[in-house]
């Protein structure tokens, strides 16, 4: 989603993604507005000072050495990050999990800051810590069996995880809805449709749209503009763009459609946002 420093690896099928983020490059955005996905994010601040990072409303103070944790479809967002914040970002997605460790798909994971942890845990954070860096550089190889490597490291860090910050998921999102919150995020950019989409999953498009909303709390359109709204901000904010670019870049049919689409996320047209 959003323009990091460094990206280290995009790997095995884009099952797994792993970055290094450094936002001493003023060109980095301080705020991510808050978005999500179906993939479970794991971000371990390596070095800065505080930076608020809000999850489904709920608003934690995170410093160097603390983990977050972002299950999958939670909303999500990052205020208040200091230009030395430093950073690795996992993100794991529902086929590596079904595939290497499918009892995990049943797992939430809650990891607050350190002051909120047992003895217990902040070992199990410490060795999190020392794998999340073991990944780094792994990535950074180009050796027969780096791929073997990561996903052994990655399964100890989800087991780790589910030992010591899991607990039973009682929010389950199907299938159909998955794929197609996987396939927008992708195909954003084209034109798209509840009709084309709901055509997808061979499902009518009323009883889609309803599966849809009652599992995500919107409706497919209203993603849909939500996805296209996250990107046209990164446009706007970071490369400067202008609205007619942004708008036919993002998907949007119109600069109105667009400004529809900012001020329903956002709460800002394309021109506030460029200039702010």
């Amino acid at each position: 989603m959003y323009e990091y420093e460094n990206v280290s690896v995009e790997w095995a099928d884009n099952t797994v993604r792993f970055d290094y983020v450094d936002r001493a490059d003023e060109r980095v955005p301080l705020d991510i507005p808050e978005h999500w996905h179906e993939e479970l994010e794991i971000n371990y601040t390596i070095t800065g000072g505080n930076r608020e990072y809000v999850i489904d409303g709920e608003t934690e103070q995170m410093a160097a050495g603390d983990f977050v944790v972002v299950n999958p479809f939670e909303v999500h967002g990052v205020h208040r990050a200091s230009r030395d914040t430093k950073s690795l970002l996992l993100l794991i997605s529902r086929q590596f999990i079904e595939k290497f460790g499918p009892r995990l798909g049943n797992i939430r994971f809650i990891l607050k800051p350190s002051i909120f942890m047992s003895a217990e845990q902040q070992q199990a954070k410490a060795k999190l810590a020392d794998l999340m860096l073991s990944v780094w550089q792994i990535t950074k190889t180009n050796h027969e069996f780096r791929d073997d490597e990561l996903i052994g490291v990655i399964l100890q860090i989800l087991s780790v995880m589910a030992s010591h910050f899991g607990i039973e998921n009682k929010h389950t999102v199907t299938d159909n809805v998955a794929d197609t919150i996987a396939y927008v995020q992708r195909m954003y950019a084209s034109e798209l449709s509840l009709e084309l989409l709901a055509d997808r999953v061979h499902l009518s498009t009323a009883y889609f749209d309803r599966c849809f909303k009652k599992q995500t709390g919107y409706s497919v359109m209203q993603y849909v503009n939500k996805v296209r709204s996250m990107h046209a901000y990164q446009l706007l904010t970071v490369h400067h763009k202008g609205a007619t670019f942004t708008a036919t870049a993002v998907g949007f049919p119109s600069t109105q459609a667009l400004n529809r689409g900012l001020k329903s996320n956002f709460g800002l047209t394309a021109t506030a946002l460029k200039n702010s």
